[in-house]
């Protein structure tokens, strides 16, 4: 090993000075050039100030909504798994800020349904404080029944109303809207 060593590095040597006089040129075949007349010409650089371009802020696009069972409005582990999705976009972007509008679907009176959509804003509001989202980005409504009832075909089968009315959604609010 150490005679292959060896004989590798005096042949690198050899290499080395092989192309380190070859390319050495003799006193005749160095030409001096003849000196260029210099002219100096003043020129003025244009300073061009470069324009601060102001970070884009931070955009959430959309978030989830969620349903809730009938006459209830405790988050479900199927809804808890969407809101997690909703807090982690609204934790990796502090600017943005959302608003919960919670509704019920028609069966039962005005102010019953009122009272129900207000409470399951809360529990969404409180799921995302209870998660790291700061209370003063948060806005939240209870808007009572859905604008738009549900058709016959889109009628529960095991209970009254329907589950896509029974909903939460979560509306983000960019600083630049």
């Amino acid at each position: 090993m150490n005679i292959k060593f060896n004989t590798l590095t005096i042949l690198v040597l050899f290499i080395s000075l092989g192309i380190l006089f070859s390319s050495c040129r003799t006193k005749e075949e160095i030409v001096q050039p003849e000196p260029q007349p210099v002219v100096v010409e003043e020129v003025q650089e244009e300073v061009f100030e470069e324009e601060e371009v102001a970070p884009e802020p931070a955009r959430v696009e959309e978030l989830g909504t969620i349903n809730f069972d009938f006459d209830m409005y405790t988050i479900t582990n199927r809804a808890a798994m969407i809101l997690s999705d909703n807090v982690s976009l609204l934790r990796d972007k502090p600017d943005v800020r959302v608003r919960v509008d919670a509704y019920t679907d028609h069966v039962g009176g005005d102010q019953y349904n009122l009272r129900l959509s207000l409470r399951r804003a809360a529990a969404v509001v409180d799921f995302y404080t209870r998660n790291g989202v700061d209370q003063s980005r948060i806005d939240s409504r209870g808007l009572g029944k859905a604008p738009i009832p549900c058709t016959e075909a889109e009628m529960d089968t095991h209970s009254p109303g329907c589950e896509k009315n029974r909903r939460a959604e979560s509306h983000p609010i960019n600083p630049t809207w």
